[in-house]
């Protein structure tokens, strides 16, 4: 009889961190509790990435005047210039995925909420997805079929299941003829959606577009007069932040656009010539307080081609992604340095941008 040869820990160490990210997650981590714990360790999840190294940058979604939609993934500078066989995610494993449209992201964007409204029933169809991993699963309808929403994903790890990730779906919608917002709460544990009370917020008070910030437990959006709204997900209610007293007091001077940087919730505040990023800091405390990080002159940008570029992300703790009418740029607000990479297409009326930044324990 042959007798059976078994690898040491050591080979086996070193195979699993060149396996692919999908076959690990997929596949690798349920053989056994030892795969599964070294395969949740720290270190090891750093080695992985080195070797086994996954694009980040943004899904691009673009309005062609026809009516239809298109999502291209773009990544960031460093990526693009530097490592060109990264392979790039994609939503091309979502079986619509012609007619699918982004609606929501959470933090890094590990999960992306999509919808499929090509249907002959009219109705649409509601996913949610793992670029990274390629998984993908249809979930519930919302209660509520109006479709101007907000919508807001918070991730976390499962407290019974530490490898399986527990999450929540906030979907802000308004109703014809009313102010404020119907609020709905979908549990991914309990794999149903849940009405709350509508959130009532004062006359012509809007929460702005684009892509919300969790931090500290809270999904938070900048209001129409010049404050922050945050919806505690797990205890279910709300309040508001007031900005530093030069934007709220000085709203037609400047846009004003939410971002996450260094773990925190920051700011922007920009026109033509310049942009400002303020960070809160002490958030937990009864004294939060707004520091100014950067300071930047835009003139020189502006020159560039002659459109005015709106930050909208900080991608870094330096760098921050700026779009306009035509293009993406990259700038490093140490510097004043920029980079463009990604001329839009001309018979494009608008886009919406998502960021996807690889971040092992998110999956």
């Amino acid at each position: 009889m042959q007798q059976q040869q078994h690898l040491s820990s050591d080979a086996i160490y070193e195979i699993l961190t060149r396996v692919s990210l999908v076959t690990l997650l997929r596949q690798c981590r349920w053989v056994c509790k030892d795969w599964q714990k070294l395969i949740c360790d720290t270190n090891f999840q750093l080695i992985h990435s080195q070797k086994t190294p996954i694009a980040s940058g943004y899904f691009v979604q673009s309005y062609h005047i026809s009516g239809s939609v298109h999502i291209n993934f773009f990544p960031c500078i460093s990526d693009h210039q530097y490592s060109p066989q990264i392979p790039y995610p994609s939503l091309d494993f979502i079986p619509p995925a012609k007619n699918i449209m982004i609606q929501g992201t959470s933090l890094y964007g590990s999960l992306l909420y999509c919808v499929d409204k090509s249907g002959s029933t009219q109705i649409p169809t509601y996913y949610i997805c793992k670029p990274a991993t390629r998984e993908w699963r249809k979930i519930p309808n919302p209660r509520t079929r109006l479709s101007r929403e907000r919508i807001g994903i918070a991730v976390k790890q499962s407290d019974d299941h530490p490898t399986v990730l527990h999450y929540k779906i906030l979907r802000l919608t308004t109703p014809k003829g009313a102010h404020g917002y119907h609020c709905e709460i979908f549990d991914s544990n309990k794999w149903a959606w849940k009405r709350l009370k509508d959130i009532k917020l004062p006359d012509y008070v809007s929460l702005g577009h684009g892509c919300n910030v969790f931090v500290n437990g809270g999904l938070h959006w900048v209001t129409g007069d010049g404050r922050i709204f945050v919806f505690y997900i797990d205890q279910e209610n709300w309040t508001t932040i007031e900005l530093p007293h030069e934007m709220a007091n000085n709203l037609r001077r400047g846009k004003i656009l939410i971002t996450h940087c260094d773990g925190k919730v920051g700011v922007f505040y920009s026109n033509k010539e310049w942009m400002e990023l303020w960070i809160l800091e002490n958030y937990c405390t009864t004294n939060p307080i707004w520091k100014k990080k950067y300071q930047n002159d835009l003139r020189s940008l502006s020159g560039h081609n002659s459109e005015f570029a709106i930050p909208i992300d900080m991608y870094s703790t330096n760098i921050a992604l700026m779009v306009n009418a035509r293009e993406l740029i990259w700038y490093n607000c140490d510097n004043d340095t920029y980079t463009s990479t990604l001329n839009f297409q001309r018979d494009c009326v608008g886009g919406d941008l998502f960021p996807f930044k690889f971040k092992f324990n998110y999956l």
